[in-house]
């Protein structure tokens, strides 16, 4: 485990140190995300999760990286990293007994993609987009009667996800060399067993977000 994230760590550092000297642009942004588990079955192929009547709250999420021109100024392609917090609300059942369990999840990761600007019109433009992430669990826990586990820990869940994001957005030029984005993007985690547990669990990670960022020009030729 310690020389796989330092192996992480060392592709982050080569990206980052790459990135900066042939990328157009730098993004930063903030939002806010809601997450809850999709198609869970345990070990014996039953699903015992049950979502409905639980809200889904608010968490925070973080990202930062290099946008490049791909083609015509309308194809772009960025990469970087993303940091995403998760509570999900839910229960399971025991026998007939429906009982309430609360997760909260912490994940960093390395995402990739493609944006595209299917509209422009002066300063404004409206994106579609799509992505690639690999998100590597940093912190979990659940919670349910007077339980605590510590999912990392106790790897009753995966520790990294692979997840497909896809969604829309809109930038806005608002000063020289600075632009704002907002954008929407839903991310569903493949399904698959999970390898880092006993229990034989398999589910999707499904989320929501709304991100509000600033994009940087530092490209040479302006």
């Amino acid at each position: 485990m310690l020389k796989e994230k330092i192996q992480h760590i060392i592709l982050f550092a080569v990206l980052a140190m790459t990135s900066s000297t042939i990328a157009q642009q730098i993004y930063i942004g903030v939002g806010l995300n809601r997450a809850s588990f999709k198609e869970y079955v345990n070990s014996a192929e039953v699903n015992t999760l049950d979502n409905s009547g639980y809200g889904k709250p608010e968490e925070s999420l973080l990202e930062s990286g290099f946008r490049f021109e791909i083609y015509k100024q309308r194809l772009h392609f960025d990469i970087g990293l993303r940091y995403n917090k998760y509570t999900i609300n839910t229960s399971f059942y025991s026998g007939n007994l429906r009982i309430p369990t609360t997760y909260n999840l912490s994940y960093a990761g390395l995402k990739g993609g493609f944006t595209l600007d299917v509209i422009r019109w002066k300063r404004v433009k409206l994106q579609a987009h799509i992505h690639i992430s690999k998100d590597w669990l940093l912190f979990g826990t659940n919670r349910f009667r007077n339980v605590f586990i510590d999912i990392y820990k106790e790897r009753t869940i995966s520790r990294a996800l692979l997840n497909f994001h896809r969604g829309l957005g809109i930038e806005f030029d608002a000063i020289e060399k600075i632009s704002l984005y907002l954008n929407y993007n839903i991310a569903t985690s493949f399904k698959k067993i999970n390898q880092d547990s006993t229990d034989g669990e398999a589910y999707h990670l499904k989320a929501k977000a709304i991100t509000l960022g600033l994009l940087f020009d530092i490209s040479k030729n302006k």
